[in-house]
């Protein structure tokens, strides 16, 4: 059983990084030509959508059992850790206000194009792979090995900068640890609260800028890198790794007994 635990999870990683590599061409040549909101829109219902499905099918295959539990609890850890990052960037004097409009009445479609995103990554990982490692090798191990093969897929993804690697992985720990102790929607929760409001809350995804679905105000970063002032923002933030450093510990402090 452990065997056959440890295999599912491979592959679910593998069909993931399949889904990366042979999907997202074919979906990026389906939505070439179109609206950057409709080509935004596409190509991440063709791609997560696909995900999705897969990680569905393994689950039923495993026997992994979802639970929806701990959304909110989730989303405001989520959301005070992009806070606490934030307010980081602010103290070293990264943040400042951007110069383009930024609201958008595409900012639903936004909103909707992160959900499916998020729900089809913690779906495959912290609901299929996860449970499956921890199944087969115990959580101390199941739960960062999963987080490093999230990391792994934002590289495969482009993002081979080694801090952002490092917040990647971090934020794997996170939403693992909230998985593992309150449910597949507390990571859930955790991931769409910062991803939604870092990119169409307060627009610093991507950065400088904002992306093709708008944000409610535009606040960009710009001076060291470290903090954040590089095209890869608070992904290659030190700032983002102290944030979610603390919401780790807060999350292992309070689980349950």
């Amino acid at each position: 059983m452990r065997a056959r635990a440890i295999a599912l999870a491979l592959a679910g990683v593998l069909a993931t990084w399949v889904c990366l590599w042979g999907v997202a061409p074919f979906a990026d040549h389906l939505v070439r030509g179109a609206s950057p909101v409709v080509a935004e829109a596409g190509f991440g219902a063709i791609v997560f959508g696909a995900i999705l499905l897969l990680a569905w099918g393994l689950g039923r295959v495993g026997g992994v059992a979802w639970r929806w539990s701990g959304f909110a609890q989730g989303a405001a850890v989520g959301l005070c850790a992009l806070l606490l990052a934030i307010g980081y960037c602010a103290l070293a004097g990264t943040l400042g206000r951007g110069g383009g409009s930024s609201l958008s009445l595409a900012l639903p479609f936004g909103l909707l194009v992160v959900l499916v995103q998020v729900v089809a990554e913690e779906a495959m990982f912290r609901g299929v792979v996860q449970p499956l490692l921890v199944r087969g090798i115990g959580a101390r191990a199941g739960v960062p090995l999963t987080a490093l093969a999230f990391a792994a897929l934002h590289a495969v993804l482009g993002g081979a900068v080694p801090v952002m690697l490092v917040n990647m992985l971090l934020g794997g720990v996170l939403f693992g640890l909230l998985a593992l102790h309150h449910g597949l929607g507390a990571a859930i929760g955790a991931h769409v609260a910062w991803n939604a409001v870092e990119q169409l809350g307060v627009g610093l995804d991507p950065n400088p800028g904002v992306g093709p679905f708008g944000a409610i105000v535009d606040l960009d970063l710009s001076g060291a890198a470290r903090w954040g002032g590089s095209t890869a923002g608070l992904n290659g933030s030190f700032a983002m790794a102290i944030a979610l450093l603390a919401a780790i510990s807060f999350v292992w402090w309070r689980r349950p007994a």
